[in-house]
């Protein structure tokens, strides 16, 4: 009888024990999930970090390839941020790229992967998709991003608009930096036409539409 009715003195302490270390358990994996999460993504765009993306987009590509799918990328320039940082401050900067991210996210399938790769630039890979589709995609980013406006803690309305150069996998032994590079090679081609245009990169070449 003496030993019950201890046991009934400790059990509520116990059990308050027990939930204090499952409380800070569910604490631990949270804090962790959260560091997990915050090492993966772009703190200022929520979009995936570079060296994230670049594991990822590797082995979507090495997938695509065995399945002999198509896989398009596209890298993205924010146009005149130089310009906005000197003249709204680079707060300015950071709401248009922002505001560009937005609007890819809005225009890209769940699947389908979008990372900060520099200051200005995004790319964004495309799994299972041929040139003309990614070709409809980066239209579909580019009319986005200038069909609405954001706006400065003063209250100024900017609207701001993006160039893209778009290449789709050559080869079945093509890396990612390959496609990358392809890129990046159709961007430089289009940026050297002006803004707010997209340049296809066409058998080391580049089309600007």
């Amino acid at each position: 009888m003496t030993l019950l009715l201890e046991l009934a003195m400790w059990l509520p302490i116990l059990l308050a024990a027990c939930a204090v270390i499952i409380w800070q358990w569910q604490m631990l994996r949270r804090l962790r999930h959260a560091l997990a999460s915050h090492r993966l993504t772009d703190e200022l765009t929520g979009l995936l970090q570079r060296r994230h993306f670049l594991q990822l987009a590797e082995h979507e590509l090495n997938r695509a390839q065995r399945a002999s799918q198509a896989t398009s990328a596209l890298l993205i320039d924010l146009d005149h941020c130089a310009k906005i940082n000197h003249r709204f401050g680079h707060q300015a900067g950071d709401l248009a790229l922002q505001h560009v991210a937005d609007a890819i996210r809005a225009s890209i399938r769940d699947f389908d992967l979008a990372a900060r790769f520099s200051g200005e630039e995004i790319v964004v890979l495309l799994p299972n998709t041929p040139a003309p589709g990614a070709q409809i995609v980066a239209e579909r980013i580019r009319q986005k991003v200038k069909a609405s406006s954001f706006n400065l803690p003063d209250g100024i309305a900017l609207t701001v608009s993006v160039t893209m150069g778009l290449a789709t996998q050559q080869s079945e032994t093509a890396g990612i930096e390959d496609l990358l590079l392809a890129a990046d090679s159709a961007l430089q081609q289009a940026m050297q036409q002006g803004i707010d245009r997209i340049a296809i990169y066409q058998e080391q070449a580049a089309v600007v539409v």
